[in-house]
């Protein structure tokens, strides 16, 4: 399987991996939007593959994406992982 070139906000690229799956868990995204944030935030997979997985066309995920990892980064910062 190809790795996802994840295009993170500042700082987001430097928290470690348990941090930002902290962060993912922290924050109320439901299940499905967690799944696709781990899935391209952890494990680096590419938004057509998630799409696939999840029964969606990539341009769905290429929509969501932003949103999740914007949800993300504010928790982070709630956790004072991220200035």
């Amino acid at each position: 399987m190809a790795c996802a070139r994840v295009k993170l906000p500042d700082g987001m690229d430097l928290l470690l991996h348990r941090e930002m799956e902290e962060a993912i868990d922290q924050t109320n995204l439901g299940r499905e939007d967690a799944a696709i944030a781990k899935a391209y935030l952890l494990d680096h997979i590419p938004q057509i593959d998630i799409a696939v997985e999840h029964g969606y066309d990539r341009s769905a995920i290429s929509r969501r994406v932003p949103k999740i990892i914007a949800k993300v980064t504010q928790t982070a910062k709630k956790l004072n992982m991220l200035d």
